[in-house]
């Protein structure tokens, strides 16, 4: 984005002291600055990948209610412009918002410390989404409902897709693979549809944290926040971990989990489908870049790693279903 658009956007905004813009990392769908103004610092965030108010609306409205619960993690408070409203737009009618800063680092899968915490946190989310009332209704759709949202794309357009691109070629064995996954996938939901239901953040991962120190202290982008099984929630936080060794990912999953079992529980029946919510969320995934792809919206090299992701995880978790059932057992019942 130009610098001049930046700071028109900057300037529907009230604040005490000059502002600064001051460099920083910006995320994968949305543009993001810091500002600093007296002493006070802000992020402001350009939503880039759609421009849907009721989106945005019910994040808000998420924030407010979990900011005025204090669930034991900080959430980024939503700054009203200087129209009153906390959702902004630039002239070609992007949307944006600006919120606190909330200081810290961001963690990492190399701290096992923050691995623990993570599942901390992604169990101090779920029990304060738990208890919140909302009077919004979902945008997002369940991720076992994928066969719906995806039904062009299962059906009739991924064939075709996988034959654009010399690097989906490569892959083609992989990507047979996985188009199978979904299809044996289908017929497995209809249990994970009884599960139990209730608001989830949908995007819960290292990147989407503060930490301060050994600690997550604060959550960010809920803008995924929808209603669906509330395991998911775990199960999304956990697709960081499956890099590297067996031994590697296997510690991770168990500090992830105790952290995780510390602090919340699931039922036995929820327990028993987490190996098939980890494949979901991961050909949810795929399935969502695919389709992006097709639109010009990513280019083919990024749409070949998560080939190789999904494959690499889906396959894993056939492997080793029983070891990670007998984890899961002994540390979320």
């Amino acid at each position: 984005m130009k610098d001049t658009e930046i700071a028109a956007l900057i300037e529907q905004y009230r604040f005490d002291g000059k502002w600064t813009v001051v460099p920083g990392e910006s995320g994968m769908n949305n543009t993001t600055r810091m500002i600093k103004a007296g002493d006070d610092r802000y992020v402001l965030r350009v939503y880039n990948n759609h421009r849907d108010r009721n989106i945005v609306t019910l994040e808000h409205e998420v924030l407010f209610a979990l900011y005025r619960q204090q669930p034991g993690f900080n959430v980024p408070v939503p700054v009203d412009n200087r129209s009153g409203d906390t959702i902004s737009f630039l002239q070609d009618g992007a949307l944006a918002a600006l919120y606190r800063y909330i200081p810290g680092e961001r963690p990492t899968v190399e701290r096992n410390a923050h691995i623990h915490s993570l599942g901390e946190t992604a169990a101090r989310v779920s029990k304060a989404l738990r208890g919140m009332t909302i009077s919004l209704k979902p945008i997002y759709d369940p991720y076992y409902l994928l066969e719906e949202t995806y039904s062009s794309l299962i059906h009739h357009e991924l064939p075709a897709i996988m034959q654009s691109s010399e690097q989906f070629i490569a892959r083609a064995d992989k990507a047979e693979a996985i188009v199978n996954q979904v299809k044996d996938l289908s017929v497995r939901l209809t249990a994970v549809k009884e599960l139990p239901h209730q608001w989830i953040h949908g995007d819960l991962n290292f990147s989407n944290t503060v930490a301060d120190g050994e600690s997550i202290v604060g959550v960010l982008d809920f803008e995924f926040c929808t209603v669906d099984v509330r395991a998911m929630e775990l199960v999304v936080a956990q697709i960081d971990f499956f890099k590297g060794e067996d031994s590697e990912i296997w510690e991770r999953l168990r500090l992830f989990c105790k952290g995780y079992g510390r602090i919340d529980k699931l039922t036995p029946a929820e327990v028993e489908e987490l190996p098939l919510l980890i494949k979901l969320r991961m050909l949810d995934v795929f399935l969502h870049f695919a389709g992006r792809f097709k639109e010009g919206l990513d280019d083919a090299a990024l749409v070949a790693g998560f080939i190789d992701q999904t494959y690499q995880i889906c396959e894993w978790v056939d492997r080793s279903e029983e070891q990670l059932l007998a984890l899961f057992r002994h540390e979320l019942l």
